[in-house]
């Protein structure tokens, strides 16, 4: 789920990078880094919180669909599509708060990068 979420986003960005100002873009490609290591983040709370992280797996799978058949007349056929199976895998909470940790420090270190970035951002681009 968080892959297709992830993948939405991505798609959205970059259907929206068309319509987006200079400014939104360099504000959106500067703060990207900062908010992967948030997501990440906020994965990790909560495998911590659950006590076991989440594989999700796309499993193929057929559909009943309606196709097209001689003549244009509707019929009936089976369709290839995908389920999301999830798998469930017990952690070692210990090494879990290790990697929350390591992504707070980063993201210490990259929110004034991201900041600075931003600033950069407002000064080439002041009219928005």
């Amino acid at each position: 789920m968080a892959r297709k979420t992830s993948l939405a986003l991505v798609t959205v960005g970059v259907l929206l990078a068309g319509c987006a100002t200079p400014l939104q873009q360099c504000l959106y490609d500067a703060e990207q880094p900062a908010r992967e290591i948030e997501r990440t983040l906020s994965e990790e709370y909560a495998t911590l919180s659950r006590g076991y992280s989440i594989e999700r797996i796309r499993v193929p799978t057929m559909s009943m669909g309606v196709c097209g058949g001689p003549g244009g007349a509707a019929v009936p056929c089976a369709r290839p599509d995908y389920d999301i199976n999830e798998i469930h895998h017990r952690v070692d909470r210990d090494l879990v708060r290790e990697r929350i940790a390591l992504l707070e420090r980063q993201l210490a270190r990259e929110r004034p990068r991201a900041a600075a970035a931003s600033a950069q951002c407002q000064a080439t681009y002041p009219a928005g």
